[in-house]
């Protein structure tokens, strides 16, 4: 399945609730991330929704294949990420950050320094943060508005 397949959010949200009952049964991980790209329509201009689907591919192509991947809105791309804690949340959207930056950089042909702002929300949920069911509709009634 392409990126462009899957950005309609309604499959990403299904999709989420699926994956934090079967974590809630099993007892395993899961976790959401949302990556806020708004810097991005500065540094692309009018280019702005075609480097956002290429950045879609690019996140796609460098992550796991069991890995859900939608476009929110226009400038925010969650990530689910099936069986994973949040400290490997934060590992893969660092890592994921970099690859980005470097991505932006070599489009506008100038370093890209900008920090991109993450949430992210794990179950079980991890020293108090946010839960991933509290976190999921925050995002779906934010889609609504």
């Amino acid at each position: 399945m392409t990126f462009t397949d899957q950005q309609v959010p309604s499959s990403f949200f299904s999709r989420a609730g699926i994956e934090l009952h079967r974590a809630e049964r099993y007892r395993v991980f899961v976790s959401l991330t949302v990556l806020d790209l708004d810097f991005v329509k500065q540094a692309a201009g009018d280019n702005f929704p075609a480097v956002m689907e290429n950045l879609g591919g690019l996140v796609q192509s460098s992550v796991r294949a069991c890995d859900f991947i939608a476009q929110i809105d226009d400038s925010r791309l969650g990530l689910l990420l099936p069986e994973t804690s949040r400290q490997g949340a934060e590992i893969a959207v660092k890592r994921l950050c970099e690859v980005i930056r470097s991505h932006l950089s070599a489009i506008v042909d100038e370093e890209i320094r900008d920090v991109i702002p993450v949430e992210i929300a794990s179950y079980p949920d991890t020293g108090g943060a946010k839960t991933l069911a509290g976190f999921l509709e925050e995002l779906t009634n934010r889609r609504r508005n």
